[in-house]
C-alpha cells in the first residue's frame, strides 16, 4: 500500500479531495496514481475510486468518488487522515 495523500475536504456528494504527497517522495512518474485506482483507509476498507487529478504536478490533488456503501459519518472521520492506493 502507498499513501495517496491527506484528506482535505469531504462533501455531502460522496466526494473526497485529497492532497497528494510531494513528487520528490514518489519513486518516479510511473508511480503516480491513475484514474480509477481504488482508494482505501488505513484499515484496508475500500472507500472509492480516483475520479480526477488536478493541480501542480509536484503536489497533485485527487478527487475521489466514494462508494455508496460508505457512510457519511465515516467520511467525516477521514478529514486530515491519510488514504492509500495499491
Amino acid at each position: 500500500m502507498k499513501i495517496l495523500g491527506t484528506v482535505l475536504h469531504t462533501s455531502s456528494h460522496k466526494n473526497l479531495i485529497v492532497r497528494g504527497d510531494e513528487k520528490k517522495q514518489m519513486d518516479n512518474k510511473a508511480s503516480l496514481p491513475r484514474m480509477s485506482n481504488v482508494v482505501f483507509n488505513r484499515k484496508m476498507k475500500k472507500l472509492g475510486k480516483i475520479n480526477d487529478v488536478f493541480g501542480p504536478v509536484d503536489h497533485p490533488y485527487f478527487s475521489v468518488r466514494i462508494y455508496s456503501n460508505v457512510a457519511n459519518e465515516e467520511l467525516l472521520g477521514l478529514k486530515h487522515k491519510h488514504v492509500y492506493v495499491k
